[in-house]
């Protein structure tokens, strides 16, 4: 199963997260721009760690040459950076 690593350079607010998983029935998705493209994701899962500026997302990429692929990210709110990893569906 192939895996890719994708550095978020730039990120969702807090809201736009919640609000993707609080109505996952609207399709909301949320856009993150990494150092090599552009993807947008459903986010299905949002965990806090910490003082809740370090997040854990868990989801489905929706553009981008990794469309349909699972993720699960690591995410600083402050920074609005992280890294997003993605596997090859199976």
């Amino acid at each position: 199963m192939q895996e890719v690593k994708l550095n978020i350079v730039d990120g969702p607010d807090k809201p736009d997260l919640q609000w993707a998983v609080a109505y996952p029935d609207r399709g909301l998705q949320v856009h993150f721009r990494t150092d090599a493209d552009a993807v947008d994701a459903q986010v299905d899962h949002v965990e806090e760690f910490g003082d809740g500026t370090q997040l854990g997302l868990a989801g489905y990429l929706t553009s981008g040459l990794y469309k349909g692929w699972p993720f699960k990210a690591v995410y600083d709110l402050g920074s609005r950076s992280g890294v997003i990893k993605a596997s090859e569906p199976s």
